[in-house]
């Protein structure tokens, strides 16, 4: 069980964390004990995410043959909207800004991302059964998968 901890962190510390754990049942293997339950919920989340991510590929389809319906050059033209990745600074500013123009905004640049992730205190409510993209809003000191790296 130890993988997927490691794997579900989200933080350095956590990681490290799951590592020391990993290491004291090294140490003292009788420590360890596996947890049913836990494999039980990781299995459901897993299956979860796989049907989300079914239908975000049914979305990414859907968007592409609208584009070629349309007769667009870019196919990706819907899948693009929305999809900047917000920054740290954008976040900022939209948090002191008024609710009317942090949603104007945020439809505009990043309406496929979930607003509540970046700009509501504790975050998204809805967490993995969110619709939106949950991702890390950018900094200079971050990388993100999409960043080119020479």
């Amino acid at each position: 069980q130890p993988p997927e901890e490691c794997i579900a962190s989200t933080t350095i510390d956590e990681v490290e964390a799951v590592i020391l754990k990993c290491e004291r049942y090294v140490q003292h293997p009788e420590q360890f004990r596996y947890d049913q339950q836990k494999a039980s919920r990781e299995k459901e989340a897993l299956a979860h995410r796989r049907r989300e991510e079914g239908k975000r590929k049914t979305y990414e389809g859907r968007m592409m043959r609208k584009a070629k319906r349309e007769g667009l050059a870019d196919l990706e033209h819907y899948l693009r909207i929305g999809a900047e990745v917000p920054t740290v600074e954008i976040v900022r500013e939209l948090k002191a800004a008024p609710k009317e123009e942090r949603l104007a905004r945020w439809k505009k640049y990043h309406s496929q991302h979930c607003m509540g992730y970046h700009l509501e205190d504790g975050g998204c409510k809805r967490d993995r059964t969110c619709a939106f993209l949950h991702v890390e809003a950018k900094d200079a000191n971050k990388f993100v998968e999409d960043d080119e790296v020479a």
